[in-house]
C-alpha cells in the first residue's frame, strides 16, 4: 500500500503572544505515493497517485493523466483536475505524477551535434554541459511498457492517456508525439525546449506526423515571455502545423505574454484540459431545451476520444433546474428522467425528479420519487433535510386535494337500491 500524501488542515493561529496552540486539524488527502521496479531503467521509480472523489464507491472508469516533473507539479495539477471535473468542464480522471531521478537524462532526446543552450552564451554546448542527456526513448519505453500497464492493471482506467510536460518535459511530450504517437492520446507541452538539437523536432514535424494513428491525437502548446531562443522554435512549429494541417491531429498554440518560464504550467494545464474537452463546457449546453442535442454532442465526443463519455449527474441536474425555472417543465422532466436512468443510485437525482413531477402536478409520482430519494439517503447515511421536507410537502398536498365526488348509487325504478 502506498504512503499517503496529505496536507494538514487546522484552525487559524492567533498572532497574539501567549495564545494557546490550535487544536490538531483533520488531514486533507492529496494522494498516495507508490513505487515500481523498472527493468527498462534498471532502477526503482516512484510515482504519486490521485484518484477522483468517489472512486472507491463507484464502478466508473477514468482517463489517466501522466504528469512529468510530478514532484514539482502534483499538488497544483490535481487541484486543477478536481476543480474542472467538479464543474463538469472535463471528465473526472486519475493523475499519475512521475518524479525525477535524473531529469536531464530521462526527458531529453538523443543528442545530435552540440547545440548552444539559449540564454547561456558561456555554455560550451549541450553535449559537454549535459553529459547525461539523451535518454528520452528509454524513458518513454518505461512509461509505455511498464508504468501505464501497471496503472491500467491495478486501477479502473479508460483507454485514454494524457501526457503533460514542462520545459524539458514539454520537449519530451513533443518528442513522444513525433516518434511514438500511439503511446498517448493527448499531449500538453508547456514551454517546450524545442531548440534542442537545433530545432530538429520542428524541422521534421511534417514527416513525423504522417505516422499518426487513426484515432485523433491532440496537442496543446504554450510559451511564456521567455526570449527568442525559446519562442522562435515554437512559433515555427505552429506555423508549420497551420500550413500543413496534418490529418488526425487537433492542435492549439497559445502565447502567454504575462507569464515567464516558471509560471506557465498551472495556467497551461487548466486551459489545455479545457481545450481537450471543450465540448463538455456547461455554458455550451446551458440554454438547450433538447436532450437530443446533448446526446448528439456527447456522441461526437465519444467518437473523437475513442471511449464512451456521458453527461455528469451535476450537468444534467443543472440543465433540468434551468428549464424548470423557465417554466419548461416537460423538457426538464426529460433531463431529470435521464439522470435517474444514468445515476439511479444517487438520492439527489430522485429528489430532483420529484420536484419536476410536483411542478407538473403529478403528485403521486412525485411522492414515489421523494420516497426513493429518502430511502437512498438513509442507505448511504447522507440524508439531506430537503428530502424529508419535500416528502412531507407533497403528502400534505395530496391530503388537502379535493376528493372526487362519489359515483351515484344505482337504484331500481321504484327508488329501492
Amino acid at each position: 500500500m502506498g504512503a499517503v500524501l496529505l496536507l494538514a488542515s487546522c484552525q487559524s493561529m492567533s498572532s497574539r503572544v501567549g495564545s494557546s496552540p490550535p487544536p490538531e486539524g483533520q488531514p486533507i488527502f492529496l494522494g498516495t505515493k507508490h513505487s515500481l521496479r523498472s527493468s527498462v531503467l534498471e532502477e526503482e521509480r516512484g510515482f504519486s497517485l490521485y484518484l477522483p472523489p468517489g472512486y472507491a464507491e463507484s464502478s466508473e472508469r477514468y482517463p489517466v493523466l501522466y504528469l512529468l516533473d510530478g514532484d514539482a507539479h502534483f499538488h497544483h495539477a490535481t487541484g486543477v483536475v478536481q476543480f474542472l471535473a467538479g464543474n463538469s468542464h472535463i471528465p473526472p480522471m486519475i493523475v499519475v505524477g512521475v518524479p525525477n531521478t535524473n531529469r536531464t537524462r530521462d526527458l531529453t532526446p538523443p543528442v545530435h551535434g552540440d547545440t548552444q543552450i539559449p540564454g547561456n552564451t558561456s555554455s560550451p554546448g549541450v553535449a559537454r554541459s549535459l553529459p547525461t542527456a539523451g535518454g528520452a526513448d528509454r524513458f518513454l519505453r518505461f512509461l509505455e511498457e511498464e508504468l501505464a500497464p501497471h496503472i491500467e492493471a491495478h486501477y479502473r482506467t479508460r483507454p485514454y492517456r494524457i501526457l503533460v510536460g514542462h520545459s524539458f518535459g514539454g520537449l519530451f511530450a513533443v518528442h513522444a508525439l513525433m516518434n511514438r504517437p500511439q503511446s498517448f492520446h493527448a499531449y500538453i507541452a508547456i514551454s517546450p525546449s524545442l531548440w534542442w538539437n537545433d530545432g530538429e523536432l520542428v524541422a521534421g514535424a511534417v514527416k513525423s506526423l504522417e505516422r499518426l494513428p487513426e484515432q485523433e491525437r491532440f496537442l496543446y502548446l504554450t510559451m511564456g515571455d521567455e526570449g527568442d531562443g525559446m519562442l522562435k522554435p515554437i512559433q515555427q512549429l505552429a506555423a508549420t502545423l497551420e500550413q500543413s494541417r496534418p490529418e488526425r491531429l487537433a492542435w492549439r498554440y497559445t502565447f502567454l505574454g504575462n507569464d515567464h518560464h516558471g509560471s506557465t504550467p498551472h495556467r497551461t494545464l487548466y486551459d489545455g484540459l479545457e481545450a481537450l474537452f471543450e465540448d463538455l463546457r456547461p455554458q455550451v449546453l446551458a440554454h438547450t431545451e433538447d436532450l437530443a442535442q446533448v446526446d448528439a454532442r456527447y456522441a461526437r465526443l465519444t467518437k473523437r476520444l475513442g471511449f464512451e463519455i456521458q453527461p455528469s449527474e451535476d450537468l444534467l441536474n443543472s440543465i433540468g433546474y434551468s428549464l424548470l425555472q423557465r417554466g419548461k417543465v416537460e423538457a426538464a422532466l426529460a433531463f431529470f428522467r435521464r439522470n435517474v436512468e444514468r445515476h439511479g443510485g444517487s438520492a439527489n437525482v430522485h429528489d430532483s425528479l420529484g420536484e419536476a413531477l410536483e411542478a407538473a402536478g403529478q403528485l403521486e409520482a412525485a411522492l414515489e420519487s421523494y420516497r426513493r430519494a429518502l430511502a437512498l439517503g438513509i442507505q448511504a447515511n447522507k440524508v439531506h433535510p430537503a428530502y424529508q421536507q419535500h416528502l412531507e410537502r407533497v403528502m400534505h398536498k395530496l391530503a388537502d386535494a379535493p376528493k372526487p365526488p362519489a359515483p351515484p348509487v344505482q337504484t331500481s325504478g321504484d327508488g329501492a337500491p
